[in-house]
């Protein structure tokens, strides 16, 4: 997703972050309340920041032996 400048936005929607992450909503949601991911309250939205989705998935990566 990109904005109409063409610039990568720093914090995501959930659907994004999902998307982004290839996740589903719910499991975002059961990871942040299981302390894996921090989300941003903005007004009435959740919002998730790239940066914070790149670490979670970093930390999912398994190196096959």
């Amino acid at each position: 997703m990109t904005t109409d400048f063409g610039i990568e936005p720093r914090i995501l929607s959930l659907p994004h972050a999902a998307s982004y992450c290839g996740e589903s909503r719910a499991t975002l949601y059961r990871e942040w309340k299981l302390g894996n991911l921090k989300f941003i309250k903005m007004g009435g939205s959740t919002r998730i920041e790239r940066s914070e989705l790149d670490r979670y998935i970093d930390a999912k990566m398994v190196i096959a032996a």
